[in-house]
């Protein structure tokens, strides 16, 4: 009865959760985008340092098994669709990531809803994301709409922290910010980790109002390409609203070199920190090299869920929670 109990008693918000994956399908279908379908699970998952993807083991009728992972993205299938000739795609469903909370802001499996978009950059993403947050909230709640203020990452640092983030681009630097700033970073933490300790305690909470922030360090460029008026800093973004990241996008790198020189980093970072490192697709390298200029985002649901619903607790907008299955 608790799973039964749980439904019942969620039902309300259950209600605007279909609602909103139906208005978000109806806003890309008015921008003439395909919805594309991808594997759920893959042999290589990607290698951001930060995630866990799910193993999975797979049997064939002959007894064989393959060792698999359930994707923590779809990003890896989605460009290789773009290397063969799709523009304005999006993918809306399941995505996984292990070692994570069961609740709060957090389930290991959760709903995203990623896009992307051929010979533009993050800029005409920004507007496509105001502009799905406004339709949603329009058609879902009529009295809600969304303005979005945009601001770098260099000026947030000079605002909340009181330092020029250009001084503060390598390890060293960034360690001895930390430590200036009373925290008491370990020698092995990698810069993003430095930057994040410094970002989540003084300045994400700040973010109350619906705020794009852009240009992060370069080397927090992940699969983004490097911003041709600075090459210190990396065209990506992240959306957020009363302190939660609910989005992040990129103008995409389209150069499979460099790219497999970033993933053979976070390989040695995965190493360094104790987590299973996985080979390299090689298929993805390949088709980086065939993707034309793009830009793309990965949107969390069940957060602009939460936000439309004025919810805290991300398992009351989630028909059966992971807390609810084991």
């Amino acid at each position: 009865m608790n799973q039964l109990s749980h439904l019942q008693k969620n039902k309300q918000n259950l209600e605007l959760r279909f609602a909103i994956l139906k208005a978000i399908r109806g806003f890309f279908s008015a921008e003439n985008f395909v919805e594309v379908e991808v594997p759920l699970i893959v042999k290589l998952p990607g290698q951001e340092p930060n995630l866990s993807p799910i193993k999975v083991n797979i049997h064939n009728e002959r007894g064989e098994e393959f060792n698999g992972f359930l994707h923590t993205s779809p990003e890896y299938t989605m460009k290789k669709l773009l290397a063969v000739g799709w523009e304005k795609i999006f993918y809306l469903g399941k995505t996984f990531r292990d070692q994570e909370s069961f609740g709060g802001t957090h389930n290991p499996e959760f709903t995203m809803c990623e896009w992307y978009r051929t010979n533009e950059d993050m800029f005409k993403l920004m507007d496509d994301l105001e502009n799905l947050f406004n339709f949603v909230a329009g058609t879902v709640q009529s009295n809600k709409s969304f303005k979005f203020q945009r601001i770098t990452m260099k000026e947030l640092w000079q605002k909340y922290v009181g330092v020029n983030l250009d001084e503060y681009l390598s390890e060293d630097k960034m360690f001895e910010l930390c430590v200036t700033q009373g925290y008491q970073p370990q020698k092995q933490e990698s810069y993003e980790e430095l930057f994040y300790r410094i970002f989540l305690n003084k300045i994400e909470a700040n973010l109350i109002e619906p705020t794009i922030v852009y240009n992060y360090p370069a080397k927090m460029a992940s699969l983004s390409k490097l911003s041709a008026a600075d090459p210190n800093y990396a065209e990506r973004f992240e959306v957020y609203i009363n302190g939660l990241e609910l989005a992040n996008a990129f103008s995409e790198l389209t150069n499979g070199k460099e790219q497999l020189k970033r993933l053979k980093l976070e390989q040695a970072e995965r190493g360094q920190s104790g987590k299973d490192v996985f080979d390299i697709d090689e298929d993805f390298i390949e088709a980086l090299n065939f993707m034309p200029a793009s830009a793309g985002i990965a949107l969390g649901v069940d957060r602009l869920v939460m936000l439309l619903a004025s919810c805290q607790e991300i398992n009351n907008v989630i028909t059966l929670p992971m807390s609810k299955i084991f």
